[in-house]
């Protein structure tokens, strides 16, 4: 692959993360699609034994997400940390993860209420923390497809 296409897949693949970390379960989908169009691009003759892999993960990530997001609506704490994680993984892709997270915590950094109990913490960001996982996966599955 010459330097341009190698850009251009990076940019795809920051894209199905950026939307799997934003846009919840219609990023996942649109992500799924990147990533199988991607795969018919690059694997036709294996396009199945990649296929299928990705379309279990992608139904379990989609049940764990739904099962995630009902029990952060039962802590009653909102997760708008979406933006911020976005912008972790688009800094990581282009600066080194140190520096990543420090560019992260001086220009981007959420917080959350100290007064909140750890519990009701956790389950509050949980669906984000995943997201940006699912995020994270598809852009080495998609290195690794190569």
């Amino acid at each position: 692959m010459t330097f341009w296409q190698l850009i251009v897949l990076e940019g795809l693949l920051l894209l199905a993360a950026g939307m799997t970390i934003t846009a919840g379960i219609r990023g996942i989908m649109g992500a799924t699609l990147i990533l199988t169009s991607l795969i018919w691009l690059v694997k036709q003759e294996k396009f199945w034994s990649w296929e299928i892999p990705l379309l279990l993960v992608v139904s379990g990530a989609v049940g764990l997400l739904l099962y995630l997001s009902r029990k952060a609506g039962e802590s009653e704490l909102v997760a708008g940390l979406a933006g911020g994680i976005t912008s972790l993984v688009v800094f990581g892709a282009f600066l080194t993860p140190l520096m990543a997270l420090i560019s992260w915590a001086l220009f981007i950094g959420t917080g959350l209420i100290p007064h909140f109990r750890r519990k009701q913490v956790l389950w509050g960001i949980a669906p984000v923390l995943w997201r940006t996982c699912l995020g994270i996966t598809w852009i080495i599955w998609g290195n690794i497809l190569l």
